[in-house]
């Protein structure tokens, strides 16, 4: 383990420059879905591929509760904190999608129909559809990598499924802590009282974060008060269906994922190492019995939950990097 925390930080103050010649191109697509009350929905996802084919896997990111794709490409910022372009920058195209409910992906009317398995079935048909050659360009591995609640999504994917070559969760171990459920909960009331929603969300289940809370997923002396101004401005909903599965994930699920697993925590995470700091070697002991197909930890110094939106997010995108790059 010493040898890959040097291998990551040794990836991580390396230039990330991209290989020459190689241009990286992005496009918007959008899969048709149909699941348990959306029968005629679509995912929305941003596609960013490299201009030469590789064996590389391709990356779906899936964003936590209350976030979109944009979580994984921040706009502005000399893209500072985009994990896509990271990851493009070192030959991995990744398709960055927005769960159903958000963004620019169907929002059911009722909040009831977006839940922990109807995400599960909407990602399995995106990844059905990139296998089928949606995207213009043939995979052969492909590797779901969540934040949050989309690491949960990921983990019930690849455990339902059994379609994923891997699974990258980052901001989630196996579950959250108490604590972290009802910290996160706290964060959250109605979306369609909120300014940035009103008028376009009636169904009172739909929430998102409260104005002056997005800081609770930020250790602040880690994190740029313009990047929460950004991501606060950006903010979007998320289900009570969702949300209140939460408080029942300890159910053997990590177990039954069936494919190598990395999971990227930050130390001070308010989620997931709450009341107690998570550490390198706690998540290592715990890893074997909770991921029997294998799992790798990184815990990122001094990190909140949002660990790709952090001053030191290179630690983590570099783990991943190098995860990668050993896995496949």
């Amino acid at each position: 383990m010493l040898l890959q925390s040097f291998t990551a930080i040794l990836l991580a103050v390396l230039p990330s420059a991209a290989a020459p010649g190689v241009v990286q191109t992005c496009s918007d697509v959008s899969t048709a879905i149909s699941v348990a009350g959306v029968p005629d929905g679509v995912i929305y996802g941003r596609y960013c591929r490299s201009s030469v084919a590789s064996a590389k896997p391709l990356q779906i990111l899936v964003p936590g509760v209350t976030y979109t794709h944009a979580y994984f490409d921040l706009p502005g910022f000399d893209g500072r904190y985009s994990y896509s372009k990271y990851m493009n920058d070192h030959g991995y195209d990744t398709l960055a999608i927005d769960r159903l409910g958000i963004g620019r992906s169907t929002r059911p009317a009722l909040g009831v129909a977006v839940n922990a398995y109807s995400n599960a079935d909407a990602v399995h048909q995106v990844v059905s559809a990139v296998r089928a050659g949606q995207l213009g360009r043939s995979y052969q591995r492909v590797v779901l990598t969540g934040h949050s609640y989309g690491t949960f999504v990921s983990d019930l994917t690849a455990a339902t499924y059994h379609d994923v070559d891997g699974v990258i969760g980052t901001g989630w171990f196996q579950q959250p802590s108490a604590l972290g459920v009802v910290g996160l909960v706290s964060t959250l009331g109605p979306a369609a009282l909120d300014p940035r929603f009103f008028g376009k969300i009636l169904d009172p289940t739909y929430v998102t974060t409260r104005p002056g809370t997005r800081g609770f997923f930020y250790q602040a002396d880690n994190a740029d008060p313009a990047v929460i101004a950004a991501d606060d401005a950006l903010k979007d909903t998320a289900s009570l269906s969702e949300t209140t599965y939460l408080v029942e994930t300890n159910t053997g699920l990590s177990t039954r994922i069936g494919v190598p697993t990395l999971r990227v925590v930050g130390a001070l995470d308010r989620v997931i190492c709450n009341p107690i700091a998570c550490t390198q070697a706690g998540l290592e002991h715990a890893a074997p019995t909770l991921f029997p197909a294998g799992a790798e930890v990184y815990v990122q110094p001094g990190a909140g939950h949002d660990v790709a939106l952090e001053l030191n997010n290179t630690l983590g995108f570099a783990r991943s990097l190098a995860w990668l790059e050993e896995r496949f």
